[in-house]
C-alpha cells in the first residue's frame, strides 16, 4: 500500500529524524462521503457491515500525496477500553461517552476488572476491527482502536470530578487501579495488534502515522486538572512503563493547560515525539507563538505531530522550527497545491 520511499520517510520519523525532508501527509476530500447519511446515532456505531461499506467509500473518495495513504479508523469514541473491562457506555451522535455511568462507587469494593470477551463493547471492536481487515484487501490500512489512555480509563471508571478529590484522600487505592488498567490495556492492545497484523504490515491509528513496529498514541485528558507534582507521581511511572512496552509512541498534548507537563514528557527517554492539539478557540496551530515550545520539543531529541496546517501557513511553519523528527498533516483542495507543499517542504529539507 505504501512504497519503499515512504516507508523511508516515516522510520527515519520514528528514529527522530528526517529522511531528505520532513514527513508529510496530505489528503484532499474529491467527494462527499454518502452511505451513513440518514443512519440512527445506534446505526452509526453498531451496524458493522454498514461502517465497512462506508470505510470502502472513505478512501475511495480521498486522493493522497506524499507520505499521505489510506487508512480507516476504526473509531468506537475515545477510550473505548472503559467499556470492554467492565465500564458502561452511552451512544452520541458524534462520539461515545464512557464516564456518564463510573462503575467504581467505593475504593474499598472495587468491581472486579477484567476484559470481558463477551461484553458488547469489545465484540464490537474486535468484530468491527476483523471486518475492515478482511474489507481491505490492500486497499487501506486498518488502525488500531482508540483504546485510551490509562489513567483516562480510570476516570471513565470513578468519574473525573471524583477521581480528583480521590487523588488527595484514596492515592494508593488509585494507583492499585491503575496498575490494573495498565495491565489490562496491554492485554487488549496485545489481542488488536496480532489481529491487525495478521492481515496488514505495519500499524497506524486514529493518529494516521505509519509504523512498521507496535506504537500507539498515550495520552491522558485527566492530567489536564492536575498539578505537575501529581502528574509525575499518578501518570509519569505508568507512562514510562507504556512507552518501554511499546516499540514507538507519540503522546497527545491537549491544550494550554495540559502544557505545565512538558517537562516532565520530555523527560521519558522511550517516548518518541508530541502531538500537540490546541484545543477549541485558542490560537491556530501554527501561531508563532507555539514555536519556542516546538523548538524545545525538537531540542529534546523527540518528533514532533502537527496536524491541519493550511497550505498559505506552511512555509513561515517550516523556516521557523525545526524539520527533524516532524510529521505535518494536512489538507488541500487540488493536485496543484499538494505539489506546492511538497515543493515547500523539500526547499527546507532536514534541518
Amino acid at each position: 500500500m505504501i512504497t519503499n520511499e515512504i516507508k523511508k520517510k516515516y522510520n527515519a520519523f520514528w528514529d527522530r529524524t528526517s529522511y531528505e525532508r520532513c514527513t508529510l501527509f496530505i489528503s484532499q476530500r474529491t467527494k462527499r462521503n454518502s452511505i451513513m447519511e440518514g443512519a440512527s446515532v445506534t446505526e452509526k456505531w453498531t451496524d458493522l457491515k454498514r461502517r465497512t461499506q462506508a470505510a470502502k467509500e472513505s478512501f475511495t473518495n480521498i486522493k493522497y500525496y506524499a507520505e499521505g495513504f489510506p487508512t480507516v479508523f476504526t473509531n468506537f469514541g475515545p477510550g473505548n477500553m472503559a467499556a470492554c473491562i467492565g465500564g458502561d457506555y452511552v451512544l452520541a451522535e458524534s462520539t461515545i461517552w464512557f464516564d456518564r455511568n463510573p462503575i467504581i462507587k467505593d475504593w474499598s469494593q472495587i468491581p472486579d476488572l477484567k476484559l470481558y470477551e463477551e461484553s458488547k463493547m469489545w465484540k464490537l471492536t474486535r468484530d468491527l476491527t476483523e471486518m475492515l481487515c478482511k474489507n481491505s484487501q490492500g486497499n487501506y490500512y486498518t488502525s488500531m482502536a482508540d483504546i485510551g489512555g490509562s489513567l483516562d480509563v480510570v476516570a471513565s471508571l470513578r468519574g473525573s470530578e471524583e477521581l480528583l478529590y480521590d487523588i488527595i484522600d484514596y492515592p494508593d487505592e488509585i494507583k492499585k487501579v491503575h496498575n490494573k488498567v495498565e495491565e489490562l490495556w496491554k492485554i487488549t492492545y496485545n489481542k488488536l495488534y496480532n489481529l491487525i497484523s495478521s492481515y496488514q504490515e505495519g500499524m497506524t491509528s486514529w493518529m494516521p502515522i505509519w509504523c512498521q513496529k507496535r506504537y500507539y498514541p498515550l495520552q491522558c485528558d485527566f492530567c489536564a486538572m492536575i498539578s505537575p507534582d501529581m502528574f509525575r507521581e499518578f501518570v509519569k511511572p505508568n507512562l514510562i512503563a507504556q512507552t518501554e512496552w511499546l516499540e514507538h509512541s507519540v503522546y497527545h498534548l491537549d491544550g494550554p493547560t495540559a502544557v505545565c507537563h512538558l517537562d516532565h514528557l520530555l523527560d521519558i527517554p522511550s517516548l518518541d515525539a508530541i502531538q500537540w492539539s490546541p484545543g477549541d478557540g485558542r490560537k491556530p496551530i501554527y501561531d508563532e507563538s507555539y514555536f519556542d515550545m516546538y523548538n524545545k520539543i525538537a531540542k529534546s531529541g523527540k518528533g514532533l505531530v502537527l496536524f491541519s496546517i493550511p497550505l498559505s501557513k506552511l512555509e513561515n511553519v517550516l523556516k521557523n522550527i525545526s524539520t527533524k523528527g516532524l510529521y505535518i498533516n494536512m489538507g488541500v483542495e487540488n493536485e496543484k497545491e499538494a505539489e506546492e507543499a511538497i515543493k515547500i517542504a523539500n526547499s527546507y529539507g532536514v534541518k
